[in-house]
């Protein structure tokens, strides 16, 4: 096996030129408009997951995940992650024509689509001039065919809501005609259609495909695992690849064979950078996540958060953007929504990453868009429209019909693209921003439409006066491209100084954009904002402090909403931390004298005993909470993982101002003080000995507490009913059984994945730890078959079906992973 490293992109990467400084610029009401820089090293975060491509005899592990397998047919790709093509491109490897679909498509787990396959399929078609080949199983051939069709030609006249999509002043006129004005754009699409694109080999009665009669695939429904034969050779097989999606090869326990050298284990990438820096959210600007495109190899796809009043709302958000939100020292929990622009695979694919990220969000698109979301991913995912409606909530948004967003105003319009796709303009006191999206804004093009009555009077004057060329706005992120489906880059080269001054191009590699246009790509991670405080000098310095401080706590939902008499008393006695990469924040046994919130960097704990999770703490997090009951000394000791910053007020200060609080402050107190008994009790080492569990942030185990029910203990042979709720087991051994042959109506063993993945067979002994929960009888309110018996003295926790269902939908991540499961142990999931 040998290991084959991947060019990091240059600093100062060729698809990130140096920006022109806007440091002097000013907005339309003279305020500063600025870019606080991400950090060169920051930038690196996806360019980590590119760190090495492993190659194994005929196997080549990409970095983003998948395997080629090569064979006298040419590559076979198993396994389809989003950006899969980029992996390729960057290796120098030729993309391959025969992508072979592993299992389920959607991984829960990482909440992403694991066969896309809509930019190999784009770059064979419309670079290489090829049509590729999907294998997969008989019934996946259906999904991805509705899928396709989705993405490449967009919903069907009857799937488009023209009257529930547009309000206000908007009548018929305004109502694109998405197919036609597709056609417009680009004359091909009339005949295309998903067999253009993509052939179909599907796995026959013996499980086998073959290919141009030199190579056969072979599933092992036994081994859930792919044989890949070289027919020409008497049938040697020459490569296996296993079923379950793949990022390297696996470990090997057997000390003999690592020995042999057959096979090493991968190294965990290098953390990317230690100076983690708390992250000040603006009052107005935008954090940028990726500013390039789908078949850029080194750049991430374009997608970033909006910033009002310190809530964050995501455009599109790239895949890998929860590991950006991270890096960058900024907590989901204050990304409250997700604009989805349009279905294209470069802008969805980390929608449900983001959606199944800790708490639910809200999404933000037409009813049009939304519903082709929703069948796509239905697709997808196989799982129904109406239960993935349960996993966020659908804002609908109307074209003339501003959206409220924390003071903010959101004007939604169509924009002229090869399927529905929506740009916007923001307002927020005077200033206002706005998006192209993916569009082609040549004015003549709108124009020609219009005198060939391919359009009607208001979606031609939308798609005039909405333009971002016009320069209205205080600042402009537009797209560019290759024509006719984007904006040619030209159109903006020749536009005036002091439009492309304010003006961000995205969707473009930065050597796309001519060095003396003046044109700029803002740099992944930077932060444009525009100055709404200061400038303005409507506060004294002092009361400015008082106000920062009381966004910040209430940005990071540590503590209640206090006064600012109470914030003013904080402020004055708080100390402003930083410890290096490695050093002590406190230690096991060390008197507890301050209540420390983390705003920055990531910190671990350890202990000297058994009976503690071992916790991380990120920026959000909090520590010293036992001091609330009478335990004033650390129970382990904090180190500082990366560069760490916090804020420290002292017990002092802090307890008498929460003890002379009433209503919600005076519940914030009962319930740190619940949090922090649970510490010492036996609930907490349960959920360390959890395969999900031991995972969940603090503020998900927080929660998870707060639902628990009181102990109960049960004796030798007692039976343990888990109808309708579920059981965290604290001590003993518990037998847990489900005998489908007992089970007279088989609906009841079908998963939320069809009735062909049905329950197996469970005899299993599980001990502390445990979660035993028939999830979806809860769900669905339906009888239990499993049942489970006390082995010895045993200690539980009950959670009701009520608790539950609020606990899962608070966080839908959640629910997607402990769907079809009754037992969660340490060592895995039934």
């Amino acid at each position: 096996m040998s290991k084959v490293p991947v060019a990091p992109a240059k600093e100062g990467a060729e698809n990130e030129p140096e920006m022109p400084s806007i440091m002097r610029l000013k907005s339309r009401h003279g305020r500063g408009i600025s870019v606080r820089p991400g950090g060169a090293e920051m930038a690196n975060v996806y360019r980590s997951q590119l760190n090495e491509c492993v190659v194994e005899d005929k196997k080549t592990f990409l970095p983003r995940g998948g395997i080629i397998v090569s064979t006298v047919a040419g590559d076979i790709q198993f396994g389809i992650p989003p950006e899969t093509i980029k992996d390729s491109m960057k290796l120098g490897i030729t993309v391959p024509t025969y992508f072979v679909i592993l299992g389920e498509m959607f991984d829960r787990q990482a909440g992403l689509n694991m066969a896309e396959f809509e930019f190999p399929a784009y770059f064979n078609f419309f670079c290489l001039k090829k049509r590729v080949t999907l294998i997969c199983m008989p019934d996946l051939e259906a999904r991805v065919r509705a899928i396709f069709t989705e993405t490449l030609l967009g919903p069907e006249a009857g799937h488009c809501m023209g009257e529930m999509d547009h309000g206000g002043e908007c009548n018929e006129t305004a109502h694109p005609n998405f197919r036609e004005e597709g056609y417009y754009l680009d004359g091909m699409r009339r005949d295309l259609n998903v067999d253009t694109l993509i052939q179909f080999k599907t796995f026959d009665a013996k499980s086998e495909v073959s290919i141009d009669d030199k190579v056969k695939i072979k599933y092992d429904l036994f081994t859930k695992s792919y044989k890949v034969i070289d027919v020409t050779v008497k049938n040697k097989e020459v490569a296996k690849v296993e079923e379950k999606f793949s990022r390297g090869p696996k470990r090997r326990d057997d000390e003999d064979d690592a020995a042999d050298g057959d096979e090493e284990p991968i190294k965990e990438p290098a953390p990317v950078d230690n100076d983690r820096k708390p992250f000040e959210t603006p009052k107005f600007g935008i954090t940028i996540l990726g500013s390039s495109h789908g078949f850029d190899p080194n750049g991430s796809t374009t997608g970033f958060v909006i910033w009002v009043n310190g809530r964050g709302i995501m455009v599109d958000p790239p895949p890998g953007s929860s590991q950006a939100l991270e890096k960058l020292s900024i907590p989901h929990r204050l990304i409250e929504g997700i604009i989805l622009t349009h279905c294209h695979a470069d802008h969805d694919a980390g929608t449900f990453q983001k959606i199944l990220k800790e708490q639910a969000v809200k999404i933000y698109t037409t009813q049009t868009i939304f519903n082709s979301f929703m069948r796509k991913y239905s697709a997808i995912s196989g799982f129904g429209p109406e239960f993935l409606k349960q996993l966020f909530t659908f804002h609908p948004v109307k074209i003339g019909v501003p959206v409220e967003f924390y003071g903010a105003k959101f004007n939604f319009y169509y924009s002229f693209h090869t399927i529905p796709c929506v740009g916007f303009e923001l307002e927020l006191d005077g200033e206002s921003m706005c998006y192209s999206a993916d569009t082609n804004s040549d004015p003549t093009v709108v124009e020609k439409m219009f005198a060939e009555k391919a359009i009607g009077q208001q979606r031609r004057d939308m798609l005039i006066n909405k333009s971002p060329l016009r320069g209205d706005h205080s600042l402009i992120f537009h797209e560019a491209g290759v024509p006719p489906i984007h904006t040619p880059m030209n159109l903006l080269v020749d536009l005036d100084a002091h439009i492309k001054s304010k003006m961000f191009v995205v969707h473009v590699t930065g050597s796309q954009i001519p060095s003396d246009s003046g044109l700029k790509q803002a740099n992944v991670f930077d932060t444009v904002l525009i100055d709404m405080d200061h400038d303005l000098g409507t506060e004294e310095e002092g009361g400015e402090g008082v106000h920062a401080l009381q966004r910040l706590l209430q940005t990071l939902n540590v503590l209640p909403n206090f006064s600012p008499s109470a914030i003013a008393s904080i402020r004055s006695s708080m100390s402003v931390k930083e410890y290096p990469s490695g050093t002590s924040i406190a230690s096991e046994g060390s008197p507890i004298t301050s209540f420390t919130i983390f705003t920055a960097g990531r910190a671990d704990e350890s202990a000297s005993h058994s009976n503690l999770i071992n916790r991380s703490y990120f920026c959000g997090d909090y520590a010293g909470e036992t001091s609330f009951v009478n335990d004033n000394a650390h129970k382990f000791t904090i180190t500082a993982k990366t560069n760490v910053h916090t804020i420290d007020i002292p017990m002092e200060v802090l307890k008498p101002l929460l003890d002379s609080c009433v209503g919600e402050t005076e519940k914030f107190l009962e319930d740190i003080k619940a949090y922090a008994r649970l510490q010492t009790d036996g609930t907490w080492s349960a959920l360390g000995q959890n395969v999900v569990f031991k995972e969940f942030t603090n503020l998900q185990r927080k929660d998870f507490f707060n639902f628990l029910e009181p102990k109960e203990e049960f004796e030798l042979g007692q039976s343990i009913d888990i109808q309708s709720c579920g059981i965290l087991v604290l001590e003993g051994e518990v037998q847990v059984l489900l005998d489908p042959s007992s089970v007279e109506d088989e609906d009841d063993l079908s998963t939320y994945r069809g009735k062909n993945n049905r329950m197996d067979f469970i005899d299993s002994q599980v001990s502390s730890g445990a979660f035993l929960c028939d999830i979806n009888s809860v769900l669905n309110e339906k009888m239990t078959y499993v049942t489970c018996e006390a082995l010895s003295n045993v200690v539980v926790r009950r959670l009701s079906r009520g608790g539950l269902i609020q606990f899962l939908t608070r966080y839908p991540g959640l629910m997607v992973q402990l769907l079809d499961t009754r037992i969660l142990t340490l060592e895995g999931i039934e």
